[in-house]
């Protein structure tokens, strides 16, 4: 099975065994097929809202894994029955990734205030508002465990790994991500300033706090 680079990081990112994980937003269900040949969880769930594609997927996943653990569910991200899952000690995984940042926000935000009780770790690959998505992350009260930087067709992508047990805070600009030997992180870096460069150009958008954060990541030459 073939996947992007984007994805087989997510996949490498996934270390412990988890009772469920939930693979959201999975169109084809690429990624929870990679964790179900990897026997990572007691049950990987398939979520997306999409009718054909769940129906299309259900098929082929009744041909090719028979034998492993799987749902497939069509619903709202945001509607979750994590609850109708819980094993004591044992967190569930939800992975969001794909998706914009303003809509993967307020995915987290709805699992977190509907089901405060549930152990839960998120794994998130938003795309644009990373800035935006970790303020929101931190504000939650969601920890960070593990954070990397990806590139995949010349696009780049912030992976987070959080929950709210986890101890290090998730901080605006990222800590853990950094590479500078690595001139694919210097790239992105200088991506990302000349975006909000660009946005400082609009007198109606204040974006001095972000331009000053990531001006302090760049490295003493």
């Amino acid at each position: 099975m073939k996947v992007s680079r984007r994805l087989h990081q997510l996949s490498e990112m996934v270390r412990d065994h988890y009772s469920h994980i939930w693979d959201c937003c999975c169109d084809h269900g690429l990624l929870g097929q990679l964790l179900l040949d990897r026997g990572q969880a007691d049950c990987v769930h398939f979520v997306d809202v999409v009718p054909a594609l769940m129906t299309q997927l259900e098929a082929h996943l009744q041909q090719t894994y028979s034998g492993k653990r799987w749902q497939v569910h069509c619903l709202d991200v945001a509607r979750l029955p994590l609850s109708n899952y819980t094993q004591a000690g044992k967190p569930q995984l939800v992975i969001i990734a794909g998706v914009g940042g303003d809509l993967l926000m307020d995915l987290v935000t709805a699992i977190c205030q509907s089901q405060p009780n549930v152990s839960v770790e998120f794994l998130l690959c938003p795309v644009y508002h990373t800035y935006k998505v970790r303020r929101a992350l931190a504000d939650l009260s969601l920890g960070l465990i593990s954070e990397t930087l990806v590139e995949d067709k010349q696009r780049f992508y912030e992976i987070l790994h959080v929950s709210a047990a986890a101890c290090e805070p998730v901080t605006p600009v990222g800590e853990q991500m950094w590479n500078f030997s690595d001139s694919v992180h210097l790239t992105y870096l200088q991506q990302t300033l000349n975006h909000y460069r660009r946005m400082a150009c609009n007198p109606q958008q204040d974006v001095s706090a972000e331009l000053e954060a990531y001006r302090r990541l760049l490295p003493d030459v």
